[in-house]
Order: C-alpha cells, then sequence, then structure tokens
C-alpha cells in the first residue's frame, strides 16, 4: 500500500544523488537508493522532467521522492 504525499521537502545530495531528505521537522537518512529512472511531464503543459528515486531510510522507510528539472524537490509517496 502507498500513502500519496506529494509535498515539497529539503534534500541533501552528494553529486547528483540523495543522501538524506527533511520533512515533518524530522531529517530521514537515506542508506539506498533502490531505483532511479525519469520521467517526461505533461508535455502539453510544458511540465519538466522529473528524475524519480526510490529509496530506504535508516529506519527502514521506503519513500519515492521527485526531482524536477526546475530545482525543486517533492515527496511524493511513502510505502507501507
Amino acid at each position: 500500500m502507498t500513502h500519496r504525499v506529494n509535498a515539497p521537502i529539503r534534500v541533501i545530495c552528494r553529486g547528483k544523488q540523495p543522501v538524506a531528505f527533511s520533512w515533518g521537522g524530522r531529517l530521514y537518512t537515506i542508506v539506498q537508493v533502490i531505483d532511479s529512472w525519469k520521467e517526461m511531464g505533461e508535455w502539453w503543459e510544458k511540465a519538466p522532467e522529473i528524475t524519480v528515486y526510490q529509496v530506504m531510510t535508516d529506519d527502514q522507510g521506503l519513500y519515492e521522492l521527485h526531482y524536477q528539472a526546475v530545482g525543486r524537490w517533492i515527496l511524493y509517496k511513502i510505502y507501507d
């Protein structure tokens, strides 16, 4: 099961890889990037390209982060 959050977050990166993010007043340390891929936005609305990251945090949480080419990070989903 997943919970769609779709909220802006602050992300700390090493190179181009996310290593931590803050949300809800808490810092989450990423221990593994499980998968990543690129998605095209709605081209008819000139939406930016999105890089999707499925990550696991140090508390064994599984999250989906979106990085929009305009420099914005989103916590998109939380997996149960």
